[in-house]
């Protein structure tokens, strides 16, 4: 993606931006930090609702919504049967169980899609992000950045990677608050 911009129609006025401390100083098992696009998404658009699908998670400390709450709850829900190798789910066409073991979820949309860091990923600044339903798409690498997974599920290609929407996602975010 040459520009970086997410260019996503803000609905509503962003008030949440979590925590920004925990925003810089997280560090990844592997020593790494928090993508550049995920910290420059967080800045500009903090907590809401990304293409009318996706909660793309904050550091919210032990708040529902925190990163760390529902990374812990998604990966709670498949981690134990990946390393029994018993995966219950498609993991093609770019899935392994090596690279599950490794994956970091931080978003999950209305409709029951998913979005995971790889941190293992070659670049010092970005990870590889993939996408799954966990019932039949598989695991697909839907961008090396969240800039290019925006532009990947918005625009003309998106069926690449959501094979079952009618239309690309909605370039909106709708902003919400804490309760």
């Amino acid at each position: 993606m040459k520009n970086k911009e997410f260019a996503l129609k803000i609905i509503g006025t962003p008030t949440e931006f979590g925590d920004v401390t925990e925003l810089e100083s997280f560090r990844f098992s592997n020593g790494k930090k928090f993508p550049e696009s995920y910290k420059k998404f967080v800045s500009q658009y903090g907590y809401g609702l990304a293409m009318e699908e996706f909660h793309i998670y904050l550091p919210m400390g032990e708040y529902g919504d925190s990163v760390f709450v529902r990374t812990e709850e998604i990966k709670n829900t498949y981690i134990e049967d990946v390393y029994n190798n018993d995966i219950w789910f498609d993991i093609e066409p770019d899935g392994s169980p090596e690279l599950l073991k490794r994956l970091f979820p931080f978003a999950s949309s209305d409709n029951g899609l998913y979005l995971f860091w790889d941190y293992e990923s070659k670049s010092d600044k970005e990870m590889d992000i993939y996408l799954t339903d966990f019932r039949g798409i598989g695991f697909r690498n839907v961008g090396k950045s969240l800039y290019e997974v925006i532009d990947n599920l918005t625009g003309d290609h998106y069926r690449e990677f959501i094979r079952f929407s009618p239309q690309p996602l909605s370039k909106t975010f709708k902003c919400l608050n804490r309760v």
